[in-house]
């Protein structure tokens, strides 16, 4: 009897390791199959036998107060375990974050969203890199959990994995490769925080068309596609559209017609008048169902009237003046015109939805007049504060606004207008239904510097996915990094270092020595 009692006493002990074995080989090798699940009720078994045979010793141990407050504490150190699973199961779960940049670069744009979730057939990125960046593949995770269907990544080690290097013809280390079915393009790896606005127009790319062709009128001094040092271009815009799947080529009407590939024709800051014979072109293209982008400035005759009288578009002789207070705010100064009202478009739809504010320096008034079987749409309205000044002698005199020659307003400095074309029955059911015009009295806001400033670069991308008809398009794209540097000259360097290592720690000693002195 002794000899059972003596093994008995021992089975508490022996529980207590089985079910500690159970739990190791469970969460740490095989997973919670019969084995550890078996372990665990032999040891539970062997327990519950213990307290059977040791009913007085338990009911003593229970008794104790130390055993009381023990049990306390191990109650709330279980709540509080409890409480952590499931914190950890909510945000796991439920994926909140809050991104405190100034830009929103660790939260995904509506574009990205608009455009993964959209996803109709699976698309791969492969990360190519011999040392995988935490950061990134955070960020990738972003985008997969917006339709892990279609949606996938993995990184790929160069020199572990080489077939796979030599099928997506990879020749650098550090490189991502989206693919999606046949269709692949590369990119170097960038930064983490830059993933989104390098990634997303590559992927939109991929996945949603080929290369289309937007044709930028010359020859009458427009704005040009090239940088130049001094020189305002549309450098900065034409890289733009290379990353929404355009090819941007010059066009001079004069020298040729309009091409048959052409998917956009842009009009951007002509200085003198196009030849009647270059106008009707743009005519007879419009008339086919073309797509045409004009960007008048003021002060400009561009020789469009038979063109602008056809559509019942009238651009107004005057320069659009600002006088609010956000004007004031912002230090534009009163002949940048500000826009936050816009009209009901597909174009303007998410500038509004996102309340983003567009910028137009030296900008002029652009109504319309009813035309049959054209429809006009006021992408952009001035604020109540602004007026069309119509003075020719801005420079001499004080700008104030005269009732009698000035425009009050708000005014509409850019419209949107369609117009359905007649049924060929010998056309393809491919053919365009209808021409689309946008004219904006304003080229300035698509310029290098301006291009970046608030909400231009998505308009000025919206209106030419509009044209184009490319609808998924139509968003606000992913924000970059502003570069913030802190320049210090050697006075405000050796400020620093004397503030630094001599003012601050006599500063904490005296007012050390102040606290003796009072209590001594």
């Amino acid at each position: 009897m002794k000899d059972w009692r003596a093994l008995l006493d021992w089975t508490g002990i022996l529980g207590i390791g089985v079910i500690a074995i159970g739990l190791v080989v469970g969460s740490a090798f095989t997973g919670w199959t019969a084995v550890p699940l078996s372990m665990l009720a032999t040891g539970l078994a062997l327990l519950v036998a213990w307290g059977i045979t040791h009913r007085q010793e338990v009911g003593v141990f229970l008794g104790l107060r130390s055993t009381q407050t023990n049990a306390n504490i191990l109650v709330a150190v279980a709540a509080m375990a409890v409480i952590l699973v499931l914190v950890n199961v909510v945000a796991v779960r439920y994926d909140l974050r809050l991104d405190l940049t100034e830009e929103g670069l660790f939260t995904l744009s509506p574009q990205t969203r608009q455009l993964v979730q959209g996803l109709v057939q699976p698309v791969k990125v492969w990360v190519v890199t011999t040392a995988p960046d935490p950061n990134l593949r955070e960020q990738l995770e972003r985008y997969r959990r917006l339709n892990p269907n279609r949606f996938q990544f993995e990184f790929v080690d160069p020199n572990r994995d080489p077939l796979t290097i030599q099928r997506l013809q990879v020749t650098q280390n550090n490189t991502l490769v989206v693919e999606a079915g046949e269709s692949r393009q590369q990119l170097p790896q960038p930064p983490a925080p830059d993933l989104e606005s390098k990634l997303t127009p590559v992927l939109s790319k991929v996945v949603n068309r080929g290369e289309l062709l937007a044709y930028f009128v010359q020859g009458h001094g427009e704005v040009g596609l090239e940088a130049r040092e001094g020189t305002p271009t549309l450098a900065q815009a034409a890289a733009a559209l290379g990353q929404e799947g355009y090819r941007v080529e010059p066009l001079n009407l004069v020298q040729s017609g309009i091409p048959e590939d052409a998917n956009v024709l842009v009009l951007a800051g002509p200085q003198r008048a196009l030849f009647p014979g270059e106008v009707e072109k743009l005519q007879d293209y419009l008339a086919e169902g073309g797509r045409l982008l004009l960007l008048i400035g003021p002060r400009v005759d561009a020789g469009l009237d038979p063109l602008l009288e056809e559509w019942g578009v009238v651009l107004g002789d005057d320069i659009i003046l600002e006088a609010s207070s956000i004007s004031q705010l912002l230090g534009t100064g009163p002949a940048v015109a500000l826009v936050t009202d816009y009209g009901d478009h597909p174009i303007t739809a998410p500038l509004a939805a996102q309340r983003l504010m567009t910028l137009f320096p030296l900008a002029r008034s652009v109504e319309t007049q009813a035309r049959e079987g054209i429809q006009a749409t006021p992408l952009l309205r001035t604020g109540p504060q602004s007026w069309g000044e119509t003075s020719p002698e801005l420079e001499r005199g004080p700008l104030q606004f005269d009732p009698e020659q000035d425009k009050p307003g708000p005014l509409t400095l850019g419209v949107a207008l369609t117009r359905r074309l007649d049924a060929d029955p010998e056309q393809g059911s491919g053919s365009r239904q209808e021409a689309r015009l946008v004219v904006i009295g304003n080229v300035n806001f698509a310029l290098n510097g301006n291009l970046r400033q608030q909400g231009n670069r998505d308009l000025f991308l919206n209106t030419l996915n509009w044209l184009t008809e490319q609808t998924e398009q139509i968003s606000i794209r992913p924000k970059s990094i502003t570069d913030r540097r802190l320049t210090l000259t050697g006075q405000n360097f050796r400020w620093l270092v004397l503030g630094s290592t001599v003012l601050l720690p006599l500063a904490a000693l005296g007012s050390g020595a102040a606290l003796w002195w009072q209590r001594r």
